[in-house]
């Protein structure tokens, strides 16, 4: 029996067409994202040695100075939000390396300082991360190691960091981004497998017509009454 016309009156789905997509590794923040993992992984085995975690070290990094530092200061300093800082605060609090100060003209105000176990730490970890920064980046040659810094501090700066606010916004207004639905998968294959028990079905009332000699119904007739099957 041919059922090609059958085909024929079903509403194939396109196929999925994949665009070529260029790899990962031939963007520039694909390495700078991977060298700074790598140097973390390598500095960081030193950190915990003495059971810190690179975000304690930034922030005692900051605080070696003559003064105090506000926990909003230092959040700013290290890219943290108020929240994750005065957490990552209390931490160093703990371990014996920063002290708070209330201002007597405010109670709820409180800076953060080094204690001296804090600044001695310091003391001795900033050659290490020195020395480290030298050898993971040795191959370089001075040269361009020292060129390579100037660029990112370029990069880096306040300028480039208010361009690229701009052009993401500008993205935002230019592009339609689509709505994500986590059961999209499932509403898929839900789909699927009510078109073919449909299909089945079809082709069962159509083997019945043949076998009883009648006229088949037609596709279109046949989703008129079993709405399910569209």
């Amino acid at each position: 029996m041919d059922f090609e016309w059958i085909e024929n009156d079903l509403d194939a789905e396109p196929p999925v067409v994949w665009e070529t997509l260029k790899p990962a590794q031939s963007h520039l923040y694909t390495w700078v994202r991977k060298a700074d993992r790598r140097f973390a992984q390598s500095f960081g085995r030193l950190l915990r040695e003495i059971r810190l975690i690179g975000s304690e070290w930034a922030a005692l990094r900051e605080l070696y100075k003559p003064r105090s530092s506000s926990p909003v200061e230092l959040s700013v300093a290290i890219g943290m939000s108020k929240g994750g800082a005065s957490k990552l605060i209390g931490r160093l609090v703990k371990k014996g390396l920063v002290a708070k100060l209330t201002a007597d003209f405010d109670r709820r105000f409180r800076s953060v300082y080094l204690t001296r176990q804090g600044r001695e730490l310091v003391a001795f970890l900033a050659p290490l991360e020195r020395a480290a920064d030298r050898e993971f980046f040795g191959p370089m040659g001075n040269n361009r190691r020292y060129r390579l810094t100037e660029w990112m501090k370029a990069l880096l700066n306040g300028a480039r960091s208010q361009h690229m606010g701009q052009w993401v916004s500008t993205q935002l207004t230019q592009n339609t981004f689509p709505k994500l639905d986590a059961n999209a998968h499932a509403k898929d294959l839900a789909k699927a497998e009510a078109e073919a028990d449909a299909l089945s079905e079809y082709c069962k009332r159509v083997a019945e017509a043949a076998a009883l000699g009648t006229t088949p119904p037609s596709w279109e007739s046949f989703c008129d009454l079993h709405p399910w099957a569209q």
